[in-house]
């Protein structure tokens, strides 16, 4: 599946020889842009997987949009030395020297691509166990319920809710649900 990549460069020839380049290493350039407000726009439109910028632009610098769109996206900045080290301390965006050598661009790309997938992971992992600790809070509160209404144990509580499971065939979190509404009069 291809990458989707904006190109954002002062320079029309720059960016179609990085297009040329990139898209024949199997990335998709999704458009191209001169302007920070256009590339904010064009951001929020395409929600590409990398944007390649240029540090100056005519209304903006880089570090305008990334505060605006930092977090919707990957950058791979393509900046003079003096440029570098401080787009590196003020953000999390990776940079290039220019005059641009096409191995270093293919490769800075894939790292990107990298970790972008690593990020991807752990956010469902953390999406995961997000579900699994809310899931958690409900049950343990239709247990509370239980205990209360029947004098029971946490224990004996859970194993009234698992047998009830089984018998009617329905998740635990989905019969704890049902008796916090119950609870609450809603049923």
């Amino acid at each position: 599946m291809a990458v989707d990549v904006i190109i954002a460069l002062n320079n029309d020839d720059i960016s179609q020889k990085i297009k040329v380049i990139i898209t024949s290493n199997g990335f998709n350039v999704v458009t191209m842009c001169t302007y920070g407000s256009e590339l904010i726009r064009a951001i929020k439109q395409f929600s590409p997987s990398i944007v390649i910028s240029g540090y100056k632009f005519k209304d903006m610098n880089l570090i305008n949009i990334y505060e605006s769109v930092g977090d919707e996206c990957s950058f791979l900045a393509i900046v003079k030395e003096p440029y570098k080290a401080f787009v590196q301390e003020e953000t999390d965006i990776y940079c290039i020297s220019s005059p641009i050598n096409p191995s270093v661009l293919i490769n800075s790309l894939e790292i990107i691509c990298q970790g972008e997938k690593r990020v991807k992971k752990l956010k469902e992992k953390v999406s995961s166990l997000e579900t699994k600790i809310n899931e958690r809070i409900f049950i343990e509160k239709a247990k509370g319920i239980l205990m209360n209404k029947f004098m029971l144990s946490e224990e004996d509580a859970y194993k009234y809710i698992q047998k009830n499971c089984m018998n009617k065939g329905i998740k635990i979190i989905d019969f704890s649900k049902k008796i916090i509404n119950e609870k609450e009069g809603l049923f």
